[in-house]
């Protein structure tokens, strides 16, 4: 039953729908509103970006480029956003070189990497980063007394949710953290805006 709902899920459309359900107009007020003192310009890797939910919260000036190993969703979010890029990878290998983007987004992926790929995603990530530059960092977040996140995480593809303090200290080693928010829909979510040191 499980494995059918992931393979219902997985069809773009419907997993876009799927986030709007769960509570996507609730996180989309909150992250326009953290999102917005970023610059307004520049280039941005949106790293397992899949359908380009993201996209919303930058301006058509940046330079925007989707990253996923899935091929369906990046031919979606392709037709979605004609003028911007999509790369075929891994996040575990970023196909670019180092110092290339302003602004990094990690969105729901960290959920689905073990502890070794997570650091490995955070340190391309801070790879591919331009001194100085920001990395947007979202995720529902593990805690055992939300009964109904705990619900959503057994349906959930991902199988690595972490707590809030897990995952501060794990950006924390690469990355000076600017900013965090966490606000609760069904999930308790967490959004940390994050700097690469420009020495």
């Amino acid at each position: 039953m499980i494995s059918l709902v992931h393979k219902i899920v997985s069809i773009p459309a419907i997993y876009d729908l799927s986030q709007k359900l769960a509570g996507g107009n609730v996180d989309h007020a909150i992250l326009n509103q953290e999102l917005s003192s970023l610059p307004k310009k520049g280039s941005v890797l949106d790293v397992g970006g899949g359908t380009g939910l993201m996209r919303a919260y930058f301006p058509k000036s940046w330079d925007y480029t989707c990253l996923d190993i899935d091929k369906k969703k990046l031919c979606y979010f392709k037709k979605r956003f004609p003028t911007d890029k999509i790369i075929l990878s891994s996040a575990l290998s970023i196909p670019k070189p180092k110092n290339t983007y302003d602004c990094c987004i990690l969105s729901a992926v960290s959920h689905h990497l073990e502890s070794m790929d997570l650091e490995t995603v955070l340190k391309e990530t801070f790879r591919v980063l331009r001194p100085g530059g920001y990395l947007v960092f979202i995720d529902a977040l593990l805690n055992q007394r939300n009964k109904l996140g705990m619900v959503l995480w057994a349906l959930d593809r991902g199988r690595f949710p972490r707590s809030l303090n897990d995952l501060k200290l794990r950006i924390e080693k690469r990355f000076i953290i600017k900013k965090h928010k966490v606000w609760k829909v069904f999930h308790e979510n967490a959004l940390f805006i994050c700097k690469k040191d420009a020495v």
